[in-house]
């Protein structure tokens, strides 16, 4: 069994979230909803102890959406999450941020997929993988919370447990 390191961001501009409806020919959540988000790379998780996440989630939201860190307001780490995926032989960790964003930027073309502003009220609706979809029901259940969540997600029975940290 290997390891997987992610990481997430949901940017919102007044009452809508910039989402990607994947695209089909991706492995992980083909055709499905998500964040802006990505893996670490190897140099950010060589040292455990000099991890460096906010750098790292600035770099998936330029190489993605393009959208520069001086146009991102207070982007906090909202959400962990972690699962054993079975059918992959993974354990997959992920860190999922939460901000808002100056304006509402014309994504570029992007390999992964789509980009789209989302009204915030219509995305508990869109097909999303089961962590996404845990994750952003808490989200938009909580929306005033500034705390940090641990959600324990059990793929095979559809199952998560949230602990607030």
């Amino acid at each position: 069994m290997h390891t997987r390191i992610l990481i997430g961001a949901f940017l919102t501009y007044q009452n809508k979230v910039l989402l990607m409806k994947r695209g089909l020919h991706k492995k992980i959540a083909p055709g499905l909803w998500s964040c802006i988000g990505g893996h670490l790379e190897a140099e950010e998780i060589i040292n455990p102890r000099q991890i460096n996440h906010t750098a790292a989630i600035y770099r998936e939201i330029k190489e993605e959406a393009n959208i520069d860190e001086k146009d991102i307001l207070n982007l906090d780490l909202r959400y962990i999450s972690m699962r054993i995926d079975k059918d992959d032989n993974e354990i997959r960790a992920a860190y999922y941020y939460i901000g808002k964003v100056t304006q509402e930027f014309e994504p570029p073309y992007c390999d992964e997929g789509v980009f789209y502003w989302t009204d915030i009220k219509d995305i508990i609706d869109l097909p999303m993988s089961f962590s996404i979809k845990e994750i952003v029901k808490h989200w938009v259940n909580n929306p005033e919370s500034n705390n940090i969540f641990l959600f324990g997600i059990n793929k095979n029975n559809n199952q998560s447990t949230v602990v607030e940290l």
